[in-house]
């Protein structure tokens, strides 16, 4: 089951700027939906939501994380890493990238922390198991 918005929504468009799949749609002050065909369950949509006013896929609220710092983040494995790019083409805004010389065409890398929304897709099509995404606590010690 996907997402659901409650009639607590105030309509403020935050859940919309950070799906990444364009799940969510609305008028500003108006109650917005949630296509469950286009729902990944990232719960991106939860960590904005200034009227906690988004149940997730299990029907339970989960409080705001109002700075991204404080989101899930990619942690990449260089060892595992074969640069294929899969991951870096999947990301919705353009966090990730290919750097220096790994077996094909680079090792991935996050290099834009503040706009990841923690949606796992890099995570779900890494064939090597390279990419996970993790609370800041693990990410900033690995």
């Amino acid at each position: 089951m996907a997402h659901q918005i409650t009639d607590k929504c105030i309509g403020c468009t935050a859940c919309t700027k950070v799906c990444p799949t364009r799940a969510i749609s609305g008028e500003r002050k108006q109650q917005h939906v949630i296509d469950p065909a286009l729902c990944i369950d990232c719960s991106a949509c939860t960590r904005v939501c200034p009227a906690t006013a988004i149940m997730d896929q299990f029907g339970v609220f989960k409080a705001r994380v109002p700075k991204r710092s404080d989101w899930p983040k990619p942690v990449v494995d260089p060892l595992l890493c074969s640069g294929c790019s899969f991951c870096v083409s999947i990301c919705p805004f353009g966090c990730l990238e290919l750097e220096g010389g790994g077996p094909m065409w680079g090792i991935c890398r996050l290099v834009k922390p503040n706009e990841c929304v923690a949606c796992r897709q890099c995570e779900s099509v890494c064939i090597k198991s390279a990419i996970r995404v993790v609370p800041p606590s693990i990410a900033g010690a690995a």
